[in-house]
């Protein structure tokens, strides 16, 4: 008998950012009716944003903010551009401040800059990086977490586990899509626990009011 074959793909293809990069959502419980809700990131915003097409809860990453003391110096004519910390201080149009050259005190504008914060894209608790929500497709394998971001990515793994021969998309040393999954669930001797465990979350139902598209087209 043929023995069933899988060929890999390279990257980290299914890494959090990877997915949210492509247009992809992932799925996580609603944190308001704990049903399945979806975060996205619209390409013309660079704030994340959860959603749950069947409560309506609605919620974007917030805002954040840098605020600098930049000018001229009255006294030695340098430039200087100091981050400014103190919650007093940035509520103002203007502030004193000490030049980082010379000392002299002067008084300059308050300039508020968007933050772009860094975030990891890594799952950790079965939780997601940026709102913390559980991950909709999750479950527990010897109180180890076994997770999907998305159905995409649950299929995948699926072929994976299930493949008796396991392929690289073509010769060489780059790491391939499977190289992030935990050696727990690779394990043979796991492979059928593993295997009645995804296709449990594969049958796992979207909310009342769910509709498939939603977990590949941006709202």
């Amino acid at each position: 008998m043929e023995q069933k074959r899988f060929k890999d793909e390279y990257g980290y293809k299914y890494d959090f950012a990877a997915v949210i990069w492509r247009g992809e959502q992932v799925a996580v419980h609603c944190p308001r009716c704990q049903g399945q809700a979806f975060i996205s990131k619209p390409k013309e915003d660079c704030y994340y944003v959860v959603r749950c097409s069947h409560c309506y809860y609605t919620f974007q990453q917030p805002e954040s903010y840098k605020f600098y003391a930049r000018g001229v110096c009255s006294h030695c004519e340098r430039y200087f551009n100091i981050e400014l910390h103190d919650d007093r201080t940035v509520a103002h149009k203007n502030t004193n401040i000490l030049c980082p050259h010379c000392e002299t005190r002067n008084q300059v504008p308050v300039h508020r800059m968007q933050s772009r914060e860094w975030h990891t894209d890594v799952i950790q608790n079965g939780k997601d990086p940026i709102f913390q929500l559980q991950l909709y497709f999750l479950d527990y394998y010897r109180g180890k977490p076994v997770w999907a971001l998305n159905r995409i990515h649950l299929n995948y793994l699926l072929s994976y586990i299930s493949a008796e021969l396991r392929e690289k998309p073509t010769p060489g040393m780059m790491r391939t899509a499977s190289h992030s999954i935990p050696k727990y669930i690779k394990d043979a001797k796991s492979r059928q626990s593993i295997l009645k465990i995804l296709q449990k979350l594969q049958h796992k139902q979207a909310s009342k009011g769910e509709h498939s598209k939603h977990e590949y087209t941006n709202f």
